[in-house]
């Protein structure tokens, strides 16, 4: 059978029901397209969750992020890393067979007026941002020739996923901090759960519903622990950041894995047993 793609990279504006039960989404192109269900996978600026939940603009987080790639070298660990210090943070992962190190530093900041995803701005001042860490990062950020900036913005968990036959899910409905690499991780799990929910119910608004049930408690802690981590990351107090890097350190040589331990419920999940 064929099925039509004309509306496929279209821009969604709006939203609305008719009495049928049919779905009629307006584009940015003046195609309007009708359905009998709609899934809203469509980001942090979702159409489709202020059409749920009002409109309510995100606030931005007091984190801002550089992002570079950087040609390999030096004595850098084949895994993430991570690299902590007051008010700021810096993350580092092999790319491309370990030719590349993908670098994000991030950095709080009290105000952020632009919106979008990729600003470039100045090496030098992410260089500058974390002239205080150690000569292996400072060697790394010397070897960027580009960099971009964006702000981190994010919403509350929206507290209605569904409702009659439209859902949200991924962003559109829980937006969160990137410190703990799940935001893809959460739309897919989403995806699965909704996909089940709608194959074992009855009816499409049964079906939504209880997609938004079993997913709801895990979306809002994955969001908290981010949040948290961000926290961690960036302690100010002196006393507390020795502290909790020498703890650290300690747990590293005395028990091996411990911090990876903490995050079982997380790492550990699988998806598909989850309503068995």
């Amino acid at each position: 059978f064929l099925i039509k793609f004309f509306t496929l990279h279209q821009r969604a504006t709006g939203i609305r029901e008719n009495n049928a039960g049919r779905i009629r989404v307006e584009t940015a192109q003046g195609i309007p397209t009708e359905a009998d269900i709609l899934i809203g996978a469509d980001g942090l600026h979702s159409v489709v969750r202020p059409h749920l939940n009002g409109v309510h603009a995100p606030f931005f987080t007091g984190q801002v992020a550089w992002r570079a790639i950087v040609p390999a070298g030096g004595n850098l660990a084949p895994e993430a890393t991570v690299y902590m210090g007051p008010g700021r943070h810096l993350v580092t992962y092999p790319l491309r067979e370990g030719r590349e190190i993908n670098v994000v530093a991030v950095e709080e900041r009290r105000e952020w007026a632009a919106e979008g995803w990729n600003h470039t701005d100045d090496p030098d001042k992410m260089r500058a941002a974390f002239a205080s860490f150690c000569p292996e990062v400072r060697s790394l950020l010397d070897r960027a020739d580009e960099a971009r900036l964006w702000g981190l913005f994010r919403h509350q968990v929206a507290p209605v996923w569904q409702r009659g036959r439209v859902a949200i899910l991924g962003d559109a409905a829980h937006p969160t901090l990137p410190f703990l690499a799940q935001g893809a991780v959460m739309a897919l799990e989403d995806a699965w759960v909704l996909a089940d929910s709608l194959d074992r119910a009855g009816t499409v608004g049964d079906g939504l519903a209880k997609y938004q049930s079993r997913r709801e408690a895990r979306a809002k802690r994955v969001v908290d622990a981010a949040t948290g981590n961000a926290r961690n990351y960036h302690l100010r107090f002196v006393p507390l950041r020795l502290a909790a890097h020498t703890a650290l350190r300690l747990a590293s040589v005395l028990a091996p894995g411990f911090a990876l331990r903490r995050f079982d419920w997380l790492y550990g999940y699988d998806v598909t047993r989850d309503g068995d």
